[in-house]
């Protein structure tokens, strides 16, 4: 489906889900168009009565997610914990040790001491080092959109995917939204959904009235507790995937590595045909990427190899792969792994397709919410993680320390949009 294709099926879909209900969307702003509801409030308050104690803990670790040890020494804090600075130091040896684990780079202190919020903001900085030093790098923020245009900071997702992983999103983090303010007491005054321009919205509308008044916690724990859900979301979906993988590798072999593309001024330019089937290199099977990838990281750059495609034989000597000069390159582009289906028939394709389809969805479900979530954790307003941050510096009880979070609002703000827009015009 193409770029345009795409956009006009949103625009029609926008258009005939407001034309239907259009009495009962409410134009606010410029370019907000909102529908509020009371189905569902009923039951958000039945079921976070019930179960207060569990989401006042899934809120709890909504902090700890997002701030690390800085969010452990607010929870001491602000619930009048005793040995607040043990419990903190202890706090930072636990997370440290487990992200040590998974990172074993800098940024395991980061997110140790600051949570997901000090990790997507040292990302950010990185990135924006990276751009720098090399002007040709990615952005490390792009919109996520059906329409891809070219060179544009926009991340592009087919539209049906698009629309079931922004359904998926704005559930898991509206809701959870909703059930913790709930069960903090806080009254849930609408639900709804709508559109900023031609991006959808959903919303839960707890009473801000209410939540100004409310304790530091309280409030905390109801804007940190979407960007938690989402994080869960993610976290859920990974089982999911690796089931659909699994699935998947046993309803097909793979049969060889395909190109479409050989790149100029390398080793395959000239000598390969600028699309094939890669199934040997040097007497070596190489059936999928991996085969592929391991038979190359047996040769160095200047190696003679032969390469065989479809069933030919073409001699050529590896270059230096541009990315890492000590790693051996063929020089295509470009590339697939080709699959032949072992469940016979119709059925087979039919498997085959529903179980890629899935693939991808269940691809792109994980990688929006933990990225989304990450995002709605940066410290500025109005994002979630500006408003934890703001009260987060409020319970230090040191005034001047406001213009301390005004400074990093503003900085982090710089920052993003340095990382959005720069690869853009470089």
């Amino acid at each position: 489906m193409s770029n345009y294709s795409s956009l006009l099926i949103l625009l029609a879909l926008i258009a005939i889900v407001y034309l239907l209900d259009r009495k009962n969307f409410k134009k606010e702003g410029t370019l907000f168009y909102l529908r509020r509801t009371e189905k569902g409030l009923k039951f958000i308050e039945r079921f976070s009565s019930k179960h207060k104690k569990f989401f006042g803990i899934f809120a709890d670790l909504g902090i700890l997610f997002s701030f690390g040890t800085l969010g452990a020494w607010y929870l001491f804090k602000t619930k009048k914990s005793t040995g607040i600075i043990w419990k903190t130091l202890m706090s930072f040896s636990f997370f440290y040790m487990v992200f040590g684990v998974l990172l074993k780079t800098i940024f395991s202190g980061v997110l140790s001491l600051f949570g997901a919020s000090g990790f997507i903001v040292a990302y950010l900085f990185k990135s924006a080092m990276d751009i720098i030093t090399a002007p040709a790098s990615v952005a490390a923020v792009q919109l996520v959109l059906p329409v891809n245009i070219p060179n544009a900071p926009i991340f592009y997702v087919p539209i049906d995917l698009w629309l079931i992983s922004i359904f998926v999103i704005l559930v898991a983090h509206e809701f959870s939204h909703a059930f913790v303010a709930k069960a903090q007491g806080i009254n849930v005054k609408a639900l709804g959904y709508g559109f900023l321009a031609i991006l959808p919205l959903g919303f839960a509308e707890p009473d801000e009235k209410q939540i100004k008044r409310s304790k530091s916690l309280v409030k905390t724990r109801i804007y940190g507790a979407g960007s938690f859900a989402n994080f869960i979301v993610a976290l859920i979906t990974i089982p999911l995937l690796l089931g659909v993988v699994f699935a998947y590798s046993n309803s097909v072999d793979v049969t060889g590595v395909s190109y479409n593309g050989t790149i100029a001024d390398m080793p395959a330019d000239g000598l390969l045909p600028m699309d094939g089937t890669i199934t040997m290199i040097s007497g070596n099977e190489t059936r999928d990427f991996y085969n592929l990838s391991v038979v190359l990281g047996s040769f160095a750059p200047g190696d003679k190899i032969t390469v065989t495609v479809d069933d030919a034989d073409y001699d050529l000597v590896l270059a230096s792969n541009p990315d890492n000069s000590s790693l051996a390159f063929i020089g295509i582009s470009n590339l697939e792994q080709e699959t032949v289906n072992t469940i016979p028939g119709r059925m087979g394709e039919i498997t085959v397709s529903v179980l890629l389809y899935l693939l991808t969805l269940f691809n792109f479900i994980f990688g929006l919410n933990l990225g989304i979530g990450l995002f709605n954790l940066l410290p500025i307003k109005p994002l979630d993680g500006g408003f934890m941050f703001d009260e987060i510096v409020k319970t230090t009880g040191i005034s001047h320390l406001k213009n301390v979070a005004r400074f990093v609002s503003i900085s982090v703000l710089v920052l993003l949009l340095f990382n959005i827009f720069i690869p853009f015009f470089l």
